[in-house]
């Protein structure tokens, strides 16, 4: 067991790097590629919008706010538990610290939902003689433009945090969108979408995580990733069928089955 309290306390400034890719592709061509496009569904919308083209572009990929800020070492106490922990011990973490980092990417960052799953949780994933690895996992969106209702909604933010033990500094940070298809909602007026963007991430300009690291008690990150779902999901408590398996079982149970389809994923926040 380790007692974080005040572990980073030091004067040290970490330098991060912010990256935002433009969105690559969407689902229903809420972000048109081509200024034709975008005039003649602007036409058939029931509202009168007061934008061109070029704005709409930069609406949804504004790029990051600030791509380089430097934060103080005590900044990322916010992602170590209060006090002591053992590596497999989750918590919750603070919305409010947690925002300025977000807010690298846009000043319109929160972390209510107002439709979905609330949340940020942290693991103590692994420790060494020298290192411990805390992994976290946040949910936020962005307002884009209020006036509009415009806003990004990633799946989730998942990142990791080294941390020196005996020094009390940050080795390695980094807070990414997950790089999978479909890892972005999105809207604006009465439409709404699903996209694609390769990297929205921060993450420190120190030196790389060292990968020689021998850790004394570590868990897998699947191990964690699953810790993080149970307490953000109720419906993982399931226990779910392969389908394969369900049609035998209602043959020999001369039941039927009840199908239901969905369209994305259940765990997490763009479907």
């Amino acid at each position: 067991m380790i007692d974080f309290c005040n572990m980073l306390s030091t004067s040290a400034t970490v330098p991060v790097q912010a990256h935002w890719d433009p969105i690559e592709n969407t689902a229903n061509n809420l972000h048109w590629s081509t200024e034709e496009k975008f005039n003649r569904a602007k036409a058939q919308w029931q509202e009168p919008v007061d934008m061109a083209w070029k704005q709409w572009l930069k609406l949804f990929n504004p790029g990051p706010a600030q791509p380089l800020k430097h934060y103080s070492t005590t900044d990322f106490q916010v992602f170590l538990p209060p006090s002591t922990a053992n590596v497999g011990d989750v918590w919750d973490l603070d919305p409010k610290r947690i925002l300025p980092f977000l807010r690298q990417f846009h000043p319109g960052a929160t972390m209510n939902l107002k439709h979905g799953q609330n949340g940020a949780k942290a693991c103590l994933r692994a420790i060494s003689s020298e290192y411990a690895d805390i992994v976290f996992r946040i949910h936020a969106r962005f307002t884009l433009n209020a006036s509009i209702g415009a806003y990004l909604r990633p799946a989730q933010f998942a990142g990791h945090l080294v941390i020196n033990l005996n020094s009390g500094t940050v080795r390695q940070f980094t807070l990414s969108l997950p790089r999978r298809n479909s890892n972005v909602d999105m809207g604006a007026f009465t439409s709404r979408d699903l996209g694609f963007v390769p990297r929205m991430e921060l993450c420190n300009l120190s030196e790389p995580h060292p990968k020689s690291i021998d850790w004394e008690t570590a868990i897998a990150a699947e191990e964690v990733g699953r810790k993080f779902e149970n307490l953000l999901y109720r419906f993982t408590e399931i226990e779910w069928t392969p389908i394969e398996n369900a049609v035998e079982l209602a043959k020999t149970s001369n039941r039927p089955i009840h199908a239901v389809l969905l369209f994305g994923v259940l765990d997490d926040e763009s479907c």
